[in-house]
C-alpha cells in the first residue's frame, strides 16, 4: 500500500522481443523495428529524468526477480499480469499466455492473470476453446485483444459473426472485463488499424460487459476520451500515461486532466508497464505526489488531485470494473 492507497497495477507482462520470435517465413522486420523503437523510447525518457530501463527489457523476466520488483522493491499490492496475444511476426506471440501464466505462478495471491486470443489469427473456434481453457487451468480473470495482427489478419471490436462470440463467451465464463490495446501500434503496422472507434457499438450492444482500453488509444487520445465519456462501461487503463508522464509531463497533465474531467476517476486504472522498467515505485511514488496545476484548473475546469481521486485509480476503480474482491487486508483502502 502507498500511504494507506491500495495499488493495483493493471498492466505488467513476462515478454519476448528477441529475434528468436521471428516468425519462420517473415523478414523480422516488426520484430527488430518494436524492439528498436521501444529503445529509442526508453533512452529518450531516461535522459529527461525518467526511470531507466531494463537492459535486457525484449528478454521474458525472471519470475523471482520480477516478484521482488513488484513487492519488495515497491508499494504494489496486487499486479495484473496481461498476456499479450500478439501474432503476425512474433512465433509465439508477443507476450505468450504460457509465460505469462508461469510468472503468475510465483506469487499466486498478489499476481492475477489476463488471457489472450485472436479470432483472426486463431480461428474463432479454436480462440472461443482457449479461452475457456484459459479461464478453468490457468484462472484468466480477464482477456486481451489486439484486432490487427499483419494486413491479412485484423478484425473489428464491432463485428457480429466475430467480435461478438468472444463478448459472449466472456460474459458464459464469468468475465466481467475484456481489454483491448488500442492506438501505440508495436512495429511497423498502420496505426489506423488500432483506432479506438470500432469499440463504441461493442460496449453499446453489451452493456453488461466491460471494456478496458490501454494507451487512451493514444495517439487517439481525443476520439478515446469522448468515446470513453459517452458509453458508461469503458475503462481507461493508463499504462503508457505513467511511463510518458516523465518524458512530457505538461501534456501528460493535460491528458489526464481530460479523463478525469470527462470520465471520471471511477473509470480509471494506473499501470506501470513493467517490467521494461524496474523503477515500479517511481511511478506510485509519482502519483502519490502529483497535483494538478491551479493554471490547469482554473484555465481548463479540470479537478484537483485529491487523495479520493488517487485512491480510485491506483486500484478501486479497477478492482469494481473487473469484479475483483479486494482482500479483507486491504480493503480499508477504500473505507
Amino acid at each position: 500500500m502507498k500511504d494507506g492507497m491500495f495499488v493495483f497495477d493493471c498492466a505488467v507482462h513476462s515478454q519476448d522481443f528477441t529475434d528468436r520470435q521471428i516468425a519462420p517465413g517473415t523478414d523480422g522486420r516488426n520484430v527488430v523495428a518494436h524492439r528498436v523503437n521501444q529503445a529509442g523510447f526508453n533512452e529518450l525518457m531516461a535522459s529527461k529524468g525518467g526511470p531507466a530501463p531494463k537492459p535486457d527489457f525484449y528478454d521474458p523476466v525472471d519470475p523471482d526477480w520480477a516478484n521482488d520488483q513488484l513487492f519488495k522493491r515497491s508499494d504494489t499490492d496486487v499486479a495484473m499480469v496481461q498476456t499479450v496475444p500478439l501474432f503476425g511476426p512474433w512465433k509465439d506471440s508477443l507476450g505468450p499466455a504460457q509465460q505469462c501464466y508461469d510468472l503468475t505462478l510465483r506469487n499466486p495471491e498478489r499476481l492475477l492473470f489476463t488471457g489472450g486470443v485472436d479470432p483472426s489469427w486463431q480461428g474463432l473456434d479454436f480462440a472461443l476453446h482457449e479461452m475457456e481453457r484459459q479461464v478453468h487451468e490457468m484462472g484468466a480473470i480477464s482477456f486481451k485483444f489486439y484486432t490487427y495482427q499483419d494486413r491479412d489478419h485484423y478484425w473489428r471490436a464491432d463485428d457480429p459473426e466475430v467480435a461478438y462470440p468472444l463478448y459472449e463467451k466472456a460474459l458464459e465464463l464469468g468475465i466481467k472485463m475484456v481489454q483491448f490495446h488500442k492506438g501505440y501500434p508495436l512495429g511497423m503496422h498502420p496505426v489506423e488499424a488500432f483506432k479506438p472507434n470500432d469499440l463504441q457499438m461493442a460496449a453499446y450492444d453489451f452493456p453488461d460487459l466491460n471494456f478496458g482500453i490501454h494507451h487512451m488509444g493514444d495517439p487517439y487520445v481525443d476520439e478515446m476520451i469522448s468515446i470513453a465519456g459517452r458509453f458508461p462501461n469503458m475503462h481507461l487503463l493508463l499504462p503508457l500515461w505513467f511511463n510518458q508522464y516523465f518524458l512530457q509531463p505538461y501534456a501528460m497533465l493535460h491528458r489526464i486532466g481530460q479523463a478525469l474531467l470527462f470520465v471520471g476517476p471511477d473509470r480509471l486504472a494506473y499501470g506501470s508497464e513493467g517490467f521494461i522498467w524496474p523503477d515500479i515505485q517511481s511511478y506510485i511514488d509519482m502519483w502519490a505526489n502529483l497535483e494538478m496545476p491551479e493554471e490547469l484548473q482554473d484555465r481548463y475546469g479540470y479537478p484537483e488531485l485529491t487523495r479520493e481521486i488517487k485512491e480510485k485509480v491506483f486500484g478501486l476503480s479497477f478492482a469494481r470494473g473487473l469484479g475483483y474482491e479486494i482482500p479483507e487486508k486491504y480493503k480499508k483502502a477504500g473505507d
